[in-house]
């Protein structure tokens, strides 16, 4: 799958809020990840990657259609996980009145792949919270969106779920496609290949270790860390 190129994008909503133009080229395979405080600009990036919001100037280039998962919780729906999870290539029968049995097959395989498939037949809305992240997350899968943009991910989620999620992150990213995920489980963060960080001097792309020293978390956040983000380890 083909990579994400940006150029001079500035994304924001009307004249009320904008980011600094971005630059940026992210290519398939790699998982970026979007930190920052709350209120910072991650959603509205993300939902203007995804073509939710029109991006007041600049580019996107080479992104294909991608598909977006908004945070935990914010969907909710009747219908089975595996309904849910095969509606993801509706896209892709444009001429068909409803989903086909390759669709319904390639649903139940993205769930089983995920260790949810005991969950197929269950209502969604009836689900936990990190069950019903896996089962967007198989939506995903299905989708063969080249881009996958994820908010707050593994908001909301146990240790066991959270995981269970960042493992599928992984497995979307092993096969070819951009992931670009906003996150405060810096954890996470500190285990993608490249952190996108918005901070009070501007949009910055860096390595995990670069992007969440202390001294860099303190200006992001205003709180002090004595250990990695992602082991613990105290920091020099």
């Amino acid at each position: 799958m083909s990579g994400l190129r940006l150029e001079g994008l500035v994304a924001g909503r009307g004249k009320g809020f904008r980011l600094p133009p971005l630059d940026l080229t992210v290519e398939g395979g790699e998982v970026l990840a979007l930190i920052g405080p709350n209120g910072a600009g991650k959603t509205t990036l993300l939902k203007t990657l995804a073509g939710l919001l029109p991006p007041l100037s600049g580019a996107m280039v080479d992104t294909g259609t991608p598909a977006y998962l908004p945070p935990p919780g914010t969907v909710s729906a009747g219908f089975s996980a595996l309904h849910l999870t095969a509606l993801g290539r509706a896209r892709l029968r444009r001429w068909s009145p409803g989903l086909m049995p390759e669709d319904i097959d390639a649903a139940r395989g993205a769930l089983d792949r995920l260790d949810v498939g005991d969950l197929a037949d269950r209502p969604f809305d009836r689900l936990s919270s990190g069950q019903q992240q896996l089962v967007l997350v198989a939506r995903l899968f299905v989708q063969d969106a080249p881009v996958c943009l994820l908010d707050e991910p593994l908001a909301l989620l146990d240790p066991a779920h959270a995981q269970a999620v960042e493992a599928a992150i992984r497995a979307l990213a092993a096969e070819g496609r951009v992931v670009i995920a906003s996150t405060h489980h810096l954890p996470f963060a500190a285990r993608a290949d490249r952190v996108l960080a918005f901070g009070p001097d501007g949009l910055k792309v860096g390595t995990p270790g670069e992007s969440l020293t202390p001294d860099r978390i303190r200006a992001l956040f205003g709180v002090e860390v004595s250990g990695c983000p992602c082991c613990g380890q105290a920091l020099s």
